[in-house]
């Protein structure tokens, strides 16, 4: 898959289903509770426009990963990834 025209791997079957049935607008706010290296995040932003995603994991590992690999997202605006354990987090700028 190219993504921003670099060669995206390919998400699971399993994980592409998921997001596949996500009913997305292009314009909706999405929060990823524990996104780990954020796949997943990434496909949705992908079918975002106007929309948003905020990708949550507690693991700094995991946030690194997803940052170095989401940096196209990001700098559209279309994705951000916080370090956050979900009962500690505040959604907010």
């Amino acid at each position: 898959m190219m993504h921003y025209g670099r060669a995206m791997p390919p998400l699971s079957p399993r994980l592409a289903a998921l997001v596949a049935a996500l009913p997305l607008a292009p314009d909706m706010w999405v929060l990823e509770i524990g996104c780990g290296p954020g796949a997943a995040a990434r496909a949705v932003a992908s079918r975002l426009d106007t929309g948003h995603v905020v990708a949550i994991d507690r693991s700094a590992k995991a946030v690194a990963q997803a940052r170095a690999a989401s940096s196209a997202e990001i700098v559209s605006g279309r994705m951000s990834v916080r370090q956050a354990a979900i009962e500690e987090f505040v959604l907010g700028p």
